[in-house]
């Protein structure tokens, strides 16, 4: 007879994710009446297939004790409070609800969906591998569309294509170029391509997370291997990087368009942002508690007398306007709370510590960067947000659940010259 082997989710998180970050296209997204179904929308579908098939186990009611257990509780009862206050707000469209809860559902959802078939070093080692496969798949497109139409003039930018993850499969080749199974010079050129990609995306937001997560990766490092290996990557890069993009005339883009922050109140769209954030704020203020509910839009005039939908690129105003303080509370706790349990205590197991490092140099400048933007309120982004989590999760399981390695015993061999330790060398005194 053949073992019983359990389904599981660690693939269909990984390819979440991977969909999320580099499939987030209009080629690939299916239009349900005025809901549009992305490939990772599907992927979480299957997700919840296979969790309900599961169901048959008796394991699946097996339910979890201690810090797991409050964050599940308090996961199920945003979940439930969210259902419950949309389902009536009249003069607001079901698309619209189900546009901004399935945003929400994927953070608070996907990390107790899956965490629990991350179980092992290998599950760990899947999911550094579709992390890096991501980040050269978006690296890859992004150099693809610079080859087909690079302009100086007029610069290329696919704000849909997740950059946001390069600073992510960076630190990955760092810290885990063995797991990884690739060597030194070949680790090197994938940085430097992905690189490459982030520097073409002009893209400050993650300009500023990729030097924050490289210089918490240094400080955080065991050894000094790593310090040794950004030495060795960034230096040569960035002294080629600068006489390349001088050659052919982009270092002034990247200069203005680092520099112009200075500038932002000469920038129409900057104006209008702010127009559209005011019109958000002043929503929540009539409102305040429970919010204007899911689904809610709030429409304001820009500069030039076009219409702007609800997107001030501030995910604490698309919170506060559409769920009020009590909604943003219960929604943003559980996830504050899986990275203040998971990442701010050490772990004995020398794997889950590496991986506890890798995820705080890493998850909360981009979730910090994210919730000051727009990230939080764009469903790739909360997709590869709710990866994270379920990343983090597992740590506070695995610390109870994955023994720690014991130290191999030193050989019981004798030494060919067992008074070799003794002996001293002779000093020769001088003479008085």
């Amino acid at each position: 007879m053949y073992p019983h082997r359990r389904l599981s989710t660690l693939h269909l998180l990984g390819l979440f994710a991977f969909t999320a970050l580099a499939l987030n296209d209009d080629h690939f997204i299916l239009g349900v009446g005025s809901f549009k179904l992305s490939p990772f929308d599907v992927l979480f579908v299957a997700i919840l297939a296979v969790k309900a098939l599961r169901l048959a186990e008796p394991a699946a009611y097996a339910l979890p004790r201690g810090a797991l257990g409050m964050l599940l509780g308090m996961q199920v009862l945003s979940v439930v409070y969210l259902l419950l206050v949309s389902l009536h707000h009249p003069g607001i469209e079901s698309g619209d609800v189900a546009r901004d809860l399935r945003i929400v559902f994927y953070f608070l959802s996907v990390p107790f969906l899956c965490y629990k078939d991350i179980d092992s070093p290998a599950a760990y080692a899947v999911l550094q591998k579709y992390i890096v496969a991501a980040c050269l798949a978006v690296a890859t497109l992004m150099l693809l569309e610079q080859l087909q139409g690079f302009s100086v003039a007029n610069p290329l930018r696919n704000v849909r294509l997740g950059v946001w993850a390069i600073p992510f499969g960076v630190v990955s080749l760092l810290y885990f170029r063995k797991t990884l199974n690739v060597s030194g010079p070949k680790a090197y050129a994938l940085t430097v391509y992905m690189l490459l990609a982030l520097v073409f995306s002009l893209n400050r937001s993650q300009y500023l997370q990729l030097m924050v997560s490289v210089l918490l990766a240094v400080m955080l490092a065991s050894g000094p291997e790593i310090r040794r290996r950004v030495v060795l990557i960034f230096a040569p890069a960035a002294v080629a990087g600068v006489l390349v993009f001088a050659s052919i005339g982009y270092l002034d883009v990247l200069s203005n368009r680092i520099f112009s922050v200075e500038r932002l109140d000469e920038d129409s769209s900057y104006g209008a942002r702010i127009q559209e954030m005011q019109g958000q704020m002043d929503s929540f203020a009539e409102s305040p508690v429970f919010g204007k509910g899911a689904g809610f839009r709030s429409w304001v005039m820009g500069e030039n007398g076009f219409e702007l939908s609800t997107f001030a690129h501030n995910s604490w105003a698309f919170y506060l306007m559409k769920f009020g303080i009590v909604g943003t509370v219960m929604i943003m706790l559980p996830p504050l709370l899986i990275l203040l349990l998971s990442l701010a205590r050490r772990y004995t197991h020398p794997g889950l510590e590496l991986h506890r490092r890798y995820l705080l140099a890493t998850a909360p400048i981009y979730i910090f960067i994210d919730s000051l933007s727009g990230g939080l309120a764009y469903a790739p982004k909360t997709a590869f947000t709710g990866f994270l989590l379920c990343y983090c999760l597992s740590l506070i399981r695995n610390a109870r659940a994955m023994p720690v390695p014991t130290p191999a015993p030193a050989s019981a061999a004798p030494s060919p010259r067992p008074d070799t330790a003794r002996r001293r060398s002779s000093r020769v005194l001088p003479h008085a």
